[in-house]
């Protein structure tokens, strides 16, 4: 097992919780920035790999808790695969967040949005220093996902 994975293998389960991708879950973080953006909520949300918690509590119901319990799901044979032990990690937080105010209309895309998903992931190994992986990503979506998400898979 050698340390330098573990960086690898966060920033990989980070990239992929943030995508609009249905890879290891059928629901998507970004739609919990979404429910939280229609009910006029600071559209950021912290979710808690260790303590298997989501704040803020508005961001935390049946679809979040899915999501996180999917990736918890995934995590031991993530880290298997980059060769990491998953019992030496004593702190996993993603912090994932967006600007809705601030988006962009492509051109010629009328019906679309543009904008950037950002994430901050704190982890943390029993031997070494707190660590800071941060990550943002543009995205196009329709923009009536707004109001109705992006389709998930039940």
């Amino acid at each position: 097992m050698k340390y330098k994975n573990y960086k690898s293998a966060i920033h990989n389960f980070t990239h992929s919780f943030m995508s609009i991708d249905y890879m290891k879950s059928s629901r998507l973080a970004i739609n919990v920035l979404i429910d939280l953006y229609d009910k006029g909520f600071e559209t950021k949300a912290d979710f808690d790999f260790i303590n298997k918690t989501i704040e803020p509590k508005e961001a935390d119901y049946k679809e979040s808790r899915q999501l996180l319990s999917d990736y918890l799901d995934w995590l031991p044979e993530h880290f298997d695969k980059h060769n990491c032990d998953l019992t030496g990690l004593e702190f996993l937080q993603i912090s994932i967040w967006t600007d809705f105010e601030n988006v962009i209309v492509p051109q010629k895309m009328n019906d679309s949005i543009e904008f950037t998903i950002k994430t901050a992931t704190k982890w943390k190994t029993f031997d070494k220093d707190s660590q800071l992986i941060e990550i943002s990503q543009t995205e196009i979506i329709k923009r009536t996902y707004l109001k109705s998400k992006i389709p998930e898979m039940k």
